[in-house]
């Protein structure tokens, strides 16, 4: 029920996200406060298990579990209980109750739960003053150990950086990055494998706000119900080139305009895109496509193990561009366990890139998933922001 927030999601798991916490988010129901239950969502149950602080899996229906957590105000700290059990009737469905919640949240608030250094603390995340003196003074920091640096690379770009303006090797928007590959003696090719030496390269232009592009995924066309002729055939619309197309943005906080949103199967370890006919509030979900979250993170850590995201400023002549490339932020190691909440919380998006050929065939451009704009504190560690232009 994270859908029915009062506060913006993405903003606040991107606050908690960026300074290496584990979260989880709750929102109760005007029922749920009502009868002092709340259902324990995927997201939830996924997060106490790998925090080894509870498994529903292997709790017995009708047995209660009562452990403690600190409930963070602005005013004070103070220790509550958190129930957590499976009750006898029905399926024995995951519940969860935080004790004193009737007086410390309302029906929508959003509520983070954070767990740090063996303790477990919940936020109410819709009173901004909680959440500030929670990030800013109550949570223990966590200390995030860096990588190893990559001086050589880093050298090499000290070098490119101070020759200025360097001509592009190729017009277009993939210019930034080619030129730059060119200076380092990098052969253009089509390998998935990271650029320099096991090290991604990810270039932009410094007055682009655009989302960063993490890595392009097929679906598992074989748990997918639609293939990619289909889908675009379904769920597509005809362009401005008289095409059959599907070049849109999904989500997994809410379904777009043409109906499609992600859903994370927790049962199967299946991200799922789903289609829902907004103008029916009464229609059936329906499931479009599917990948695994194993291939995904997979997928993830392979293409940034390491990576290097440069900034260069540009003439602003496109026919006869030129780049000087002036700032590099370098990541490593992201956060994988964290994959699913970035998915529900709109921070990572996947955007199809599909249409159809006259010769009836689909022409595919990859299903990019991508993090959203500054948001790369909150996949990754610690950064190291460079100025090129003084090294």
């Amino acid at each position: 029920m994270l859908s029915i927030s009062d506060t913006d999601i993405q903003e606040t798991s991107s606050a908690i996200l960026k300074l290496g916490y584990d979260v989880a988010f709750l929102v109760p129901t005007e029922t749920g406060l009502a009868k002092s239950i709340l259902d324990a969502h995927h997201s939830l149950r996924a997060f106490l298990k790998r925090n080894d602080i509870h498994d529903y899996q292997e709790q017995k229906q009708g047995v209660k579990r009562i452990i403690t957590a600190q409930f963070i105000t602005k005013e004070d700290v103070c220790e509550i209980k958190v129930s957590l059990y499976r009750p006898e009737t029905k399926s024995g469905d995951p519940r969860i109750w935080i004790y004193g919640l009737k007086e410390l949240a309302i029906a929508g608030n959003l509520l983070a739960v954070i767990f740090v250094k063996t303790e477990l603390y919940i936020i109410n995340c819709s009173h901004p003053e909680d959440l500030k003196q929670a990030l800013k003074e109550v949570l223990p920091k966590v200390q995030l150990a860096p990588s190893d640096i990559a001086n050589e690379l880093l050298q090499k770009l000290g070098v490119i950086s101070r020759k200025g303006f360097i001509p592009t090797v190729v017009n277009g928007d993939t210019g930034v990055g080619m030129t730059l590959e060119s200076e380092l003696g990098i052969h253009a090719n089509s390998s998935r494998s990271p650029d320099f030496k096991g090290i991604e390269l990810k270039c932009s232009r410094v007055n682009k706000n655009n989302r960063h592009n993490l890595f392009s995924k097929v679906p598992k066309w074989k748990l997918s119900p639609l293939n990619s002729k289909t889908l675009v055939t379904r769920r597509g619309y005809i362009d401005d080139k008289g095409r059959q197309a599907l070049y849109h943005t999904v989500s997994g906080v809410k379904a777009n305009s043409l109906g499609l949103y992600l859903d994370i199967d927790y049962a199967n370890a299946y991200l799922r895109q789903m289609f829902t006919d907004i103008g029916n509030n009464d229609f059936n979900p329906e499931h479009d496509t599917t990948w695994l979250l194993t291939d995904l993170k997979a997928a993830l850590l392979k293409k940034h193990a390491e990576t290097f995201w440069i900034k260069a400023k540009h003439n602003g002549n496109r026919i006869a561009e030129e780049f000087h490339y002036v700032e590099a932020e370098h990541t490593a190691n992201p956060y994988i366990d964290k994959f699913e909440t970035l998915i529900e919380t709109g921070l990572i998006t996947m955007d199809y890139t599909l249409s159809t050929l006259p010769s009836g065939a689909t022409d595919d451009h990859g299903y990019l998933f991508k993090l959203r704009n500054n948001s790369k504190a909150a996949l990754f560690p610690d950064s190291q922001v460079y100025d090129l232009t003084k090294l």
